[in-house]
């Protein structure tokens, strides 16, 4: 399994204003998109690279019992450590080596989970079986990055305010490629435009994206942010 060494950074999350009303926003975002998506409460839902298990708790008010799937031992222990809700249950995994019965899931998030995928075919594989896990008339919810990710307005703010190293080496209209970090751990990642997942990903899912602009005008969120939200919420239904 990936040892991962962010260990620290949900810590640093609460710990730094700006980034802590980042994810707050984020959170936010995911959360208006699910009570859309999903407006009466199911019965399992699915969380793809759960992490330390904190996009996993935003999953509670819409499943009954709950799988937070990530590769990394290391916020996998965290998140067993932080647990003491019986619904949750976290497993060691890539999501590729994942086992669960068809048609056995509900709902599906991924948040921060496909600019962890590297190739199309890999893409197709990944998207193939969350089909297969979805009930009929299932949901999924994807946080993702934006387009303006990689541009140099949100580079200046991520590595000033956020303490993110950031190196875009090669990009194609599809995706921009490179390395991030924070904590002197370099990640290799790539960021798929989101226009692209949308119609990729059409042959299993009908997906929309949320009006996060909208959402933080509303709401007064990220009051300092003037560029393009680096983020996007993907969220429909199987197919």
């Amino acid at each position: 399994m990936t040892v991962y060494r962010w260990t620290n950074y949900d810590q640093y999350k609460s710990a730094v204003t700006c980034v802590r009303e980042y994810y707050d926003a984020v959170h936010r975002c995911h959360e208006l998109a699910l009570q859309q998506l999903v407006p009466q409460r199911c019965e399992t839902a699915l969380d793809i690279a759960c992490g330390h298990g904190e996009s996993t708790q935003i999953l509670k008010p819409f499943a009954n019992q709950i799988v937070g799937v990530d590769s990394s031992e290391d916020l996998i222990d965290i998140a067993n450590s932080q647990n003491e809700d019986p619904s949750i249950r976290y497993v060691c995994s890539t999501f590729a080596d994942f086992d669960a019965a068809d048609e056995s899931v509900d709902l599906i998030s991924a948040a921060w989970y496909w600019n962890h995928v590297h190739t199309i075919e890999d893409l197709e594989a990944a998207a193939v079986k969350m089909a297969s896990l979805m009930r009929p008339g299932g949901s999924v919810a994807f946080v993702i990055p934006g387009d303006s990710f990689t541009s140099r307005r949100i580079q200046s703010i991520a590595r000033e305010d956020f303490q993110w190293r950031q190196a875009w080496t090669h990009e194609e209209r599809e995706w921009t490629e490179g390395l991030f970090s924070y904590d002197d751990t370099w990640i290799q990642t790539k960021i798929w435009q989101p226009f692209f997942l949308m119609k990729f990903f059409r042959e299993w899912f009908d997906l929309s994206t949320w009006d996060v602009k909208g959402t933080l005008v509303r709401e007064d969120r990220l009051s300092g942010l003037v560029a393009e939200p680096p983020f996007e919420i993907l969220y429909g239904k199987r197919r």
